[in-house]
């Protein structure tokens, strides 16, 4: 897991238990460090989330 940083933006904050849910789905060990912000439009007006990761090879340790 090099990611050691994600950025989460919602445009309804209802939702981050969903976001949470895939968290631990797709983040096994320790979670990078997370900001979540709700926002009230994403660039695209369909949008509904927008996820900046940020990623250190080797970071994970493999």
């Amino acid at each position: 897991d090099d990611i050691v940083k994600v950025l989460i933006y919602l445009t309804d904050i209802n939702d981050r238990d969903k976001i949470w849910r895939a968290r631990r789905e797709f983040f096994s060990g320790d979670y990078p460090v997370s900001t979540l912000i709700e926002t009230s439009a994403l660039v695209l007006p369909d949008l509904c989330v927008e996820i900046e990761a940020v990623g250190i090879l080797g970071a994970g340790g493999d």
